[in-house]
């Protein structure tokens, strides 16, 4: 399960000749910081699993709930930019990012290959279309005996459209509705995927035609508690 009720989520690409750069950045300072913030509770950051993805990478963080990515104390930090990410900022590209709530979180643990979905409901759907996923189709995957987990995330438009300093000028889409499901092996994500949520499915349960999916591989993950000690 996830640790807390919201989550900051974010897919994006690096240019390639400064992924050493980046690296070197998102690891040792970046996510170390976030979660210096009161409320982060864990990060994690994958690379996708399969060949030409759009987006190369996941990063996600999750938070005790949605009002600590609108506090104080994390707008601090993100008004306030070091000059290593000031530099490496400009080469994060094709950004997509939703600061979100949990609406449901099963399973019990971390699956080391993770789908996510985006898509968007059909307007006046959203209660039917959640009904499914949270009473019917999360709770079939996450007894699935390959899958470690299964989430549903909504983003906040508003809360994910404010742009801090540190994110100026990286043009950014912001998500909708977003199941992330953690399995063992690629294969098993896949499966899971498309015998339990196919995209005719989830279109007949009230949801638009305009579904991603996109496979990563877990990179690297980092506790609060290993930052306080």
């Amino acid at each position: 399960m996830l640790l807390g009720l919201g989550v900051m989520i974010n897919w994006n690409n690096v240019v390639p000749e400064n992924r050493p750069a980046y690296d070197a950045w998102h690891c040792h300072e970046h996510m170390a910081g976030r979660l210096t913030i009161p409320g982060f509770l864990r990060g994690r950051r994958y690379i996708a699993a399969v060949p030409d993805q759009v987006r190369s990478f996941l990063t996600m963080y999750e938070v005790e709930n949605l009002e600590v990515l609108t506090s104080d104390a994390y707008f601090a930090k993100a008004n306030s930019p070091s000059p290593l990410t000031q530099r490496t900022s400009p080469v994060v590209r094709d950004a997509v990012r939703g600061l979100s709530r949990v609406r449901a979180s099963l399973g019990p643990a971390m699956g080391g290959m993770a789908l996510t979905l985006r898509f968007d409901p059909q307007r006046g759907s959203e209660a039917a279309l959640e009904k499914f996923l949270t009473q019917e189709a999360l709770p079939q995957i996450a007894q699935r005996v390959d899958i470690a987990g299964v989430h549903l995330m909504v983003a906040d438009k508003a809360a994910s459209a404010v742009v801090p300093v540190e994110r100026h000028n990286r043009p950014t889409q912001i998500p909708n509705w977003i199941v992330m499901i953690e399995g063992f092996t690629l294969a098993a994500i896949h499966n899971a995927g498309k015998t339990v949520l196919p995209d005719s499915v989830l279109v007949a349960n009230g949801c638009t035609g305009m579904i991603e999916r996109d496979s990563y591989a877990l990179q690297f993950t980092l506790l609060s508690t290993n930052l306080h000690k």
